[in-house]
C-alpha cells in the first residue's frame, strides 16, 4: 500500500532487529554463550505469561541489549535499515531512556547515543526521516515510585529538544495507581514547550482516556477502551485527538482482528493513526496494519485519511509536513 509510509507509535526495544540482539546479548554475556538462536527467540517470543505485568517483563530482554552507547546507537540504526527497505518515509520511534543505564550512562548520554544512530541513518536512508520521543515509565504500584526518574527523562528531553528528540510519552503497564498522579510530569513538560502523547485506554480502565485529557495530552496512545463507555468515545471525538491505533498489538494471541474497535472508533469520528507499536514482538509493519484493516472492509480513502492525519500529528517542524505531504502525493 503505497500510502502506508507513516508510522507515529514505534517502540525501538519491541521493534529490535532479532539477530543482532543476539549476537550482542552473546557479546555482553547477557546470555550464555551455550544459548542457541532458536533459543533466545523462543525467549523473546514466550507467550504463556500468567498475567499482563508479566507480559510487559518481555521487553527487558531488549533493553539488556542496548546499555552501551555503540549498541543503542546501532539498533535505531538496524531499524531505520528495515524501515527505508519497507519503504517507509517517516517514523516517530520512542524508548525510555531510564531503561537503558545499567552501564552507567546517564539518561541524556543514551538519548544522544540513539540520536547519533538517527543521524547516522539519516545519511545512509535519504528517503527516511526518523524522529524520537523519549518514555516516561510507569514503574511500581504508583507513579511516586518512579517520579524521580521520570522527572530526570522531562529534564534530559528538553536539553536535547531540537530537530531529532521531539516529544515525551507515558507507557509501561498503564493500571499502576491514580494515573492523574503523573500530573505533575506533564506540567513540567508544558513549562519546557515540550510536546507529548500518553499511553492511555489501551490496558484496563478507559477512564484513563479523560485523564490524558486532562493532563493536555497532544496526542493518545491507543486509546481502544473508549468504546466501552458513551462519555469516553464522545470526548475523543469532540476533542478531534489524534490517536495512535496498533491494531495488532491489541488483538491478543488469537488475531482476532475483528474484535478491535478500529471500525466502531471510525465510525464513531475518532481521529485515527494507524501504527505497528512493536514490529518485533507483534510480527507487524505499517504496511500489515494498512493491509488488515483493509481485510476488515476499511476502504482506501480511510487509510488514506489515516496517513493524512498521521502527518498532521507528527511532532516534527512544518516543514518536514510539507515534504511528507509532497511525497506521498495523493
Amino acid at each position: 500500500m503505497k500510502y502506508a509510509k507513516v508510522d507515529l507509535h514505534l517502540h525501538l526495544d519491541g521493534s529490535i532487529h532479532l539477530p543482532w540482539a543476539y549476537q550482542t546479548a552473546l557479546k555482553r554475556g547477557i546470555i550464555d554463550e551455550s544459548m542457541s538462536f532458536e533459543q533466545y527467540y523462543q525467549l523473546m517470543y514466550k507467550v504463556d505469561y500468567p498475567t499482563r505485568e508479566e507480559r510487559m517483563k518481555r521487553f527487558d530482554f531488549p533493553c539488556a541489549a542496548m546499555q552501551e552507547k555503540e549498541d543503542l546507537e546501532e539498533s535505531v540504526y538496524l531499524l531505520a535499515q528495515y524501515l527505508n527497505d519497507l519503504g517507509m518515509m517517516y517514523a516517530e520511534v520512542r524508548f525510555a531512556p531510564q531503561q537503558h543505564q545499567l552501564a552507567g550512562l546517564s539518561q541524556k548520554e543514551v538519548i544522544l547515543a540513539v540520536v547519533s544512530g538517527i543521524q547516522r541513518a539519516e545519511k545512509d536512508f535519504p528517503d527516511l526521516t526518523l524522529r524520537l520521543i523519549n518514555c516516561l515509565m510507569h514503574k511500581g504500584k504508583d507513579a511516586d515510585a518512579n517520579m524521580k526518574e521520570n522527572m530526570e527523562t522531562v529534564e534530559a528531553t528538553k536539553e536535547t529538544l531540537g530537530k531529532y528528540v521531539v516529544a515525551l510519552d507515558l507507557a509501561g503497564y498503564e493500571n499502576t495507581g491514580d494515573f492523574m498522579k503523573y500530573a505533575p510530569l506533564f506540567e513540567k513538560a508544558r513549562e519546557y514547550g515540550i510536546p507529548y502523547t500518553i499511553h492511555a485506554g489501551e490496558m484496563g480502565d478507559g477512564s484513563h482516556i479523560l485523564d490524558a485529557l486532562k493532563m493536555g495530552a497532544y496526542r493518545i496512545g491507543h486509546g481502544i477502551h473508549c468504546v466501552d463507555n458513551p462519555e469516553w468515545l464522545k470526548a475523543l471525538v469532540d476533542t478531534q485527538i489524534p490517536l495512535e491505533i496498533c491494531v495488532t498489538s491489541n488483538v491478543g494471541l488469537e488475531r482476532d482482528y475483528a474484535s478491535h474497535p478500529v471500525r466502531k472508533m471510525l465510525e464513531a469520528g475518532c481521529k485515527i493513526t494507524l501504527n505497528s507499536d512493536n514490529m518485533m514482538f507483534s510480527r507487524t509493519n505499517v504496511h500489515t496494519e494498512h493491509a488488515q484493516c483493509k481485510a476488515l472492509g476499511i476502504s482506501d480513502d480511510v487509510l488514506r485519511q489515516c496517513t493524512l492525519n498521521a502527518i498532521e500529528a507528527a511532532f516534527c517542524d512544518e516543514e518536514t509536513k510539507k515534504e511528507l505531504m509532497k511525497k506521498l502525493n495523493f
